[in-house]
């Protein structure tokens, strides 16, 4: 299943070792809506901590 661009972009932070917190000042978003993302995006991916989000992400060639 493919990702919003918003998930994406919420992973490739994510991916750089950000925290919550971090991303959401980066994108403008409350900590609270980076967290939906990421639930979003490991339900879509079949992941349930950050790190498998995010190799799931890399190896489905959404994340470089």
């Amino acid at each position: 299943m493919a990702l919003s661009p918003r998930e994406t972009d919420v992973l490739a932070c994510v991916a750089l070792g950000c925290t919550n917190a971090d991303v959401a000042g980066q994108l403008g978003l409350r900590p609270e809506t980076v967290k939906s993302y990421l639930r979003s995006a490991m339900r879509k991916l079949g992941a349930h901590t950050r790190l498998e989000v995010v190799v799931a992400a890399r190896r489905a060639g959404l994340l470089p």
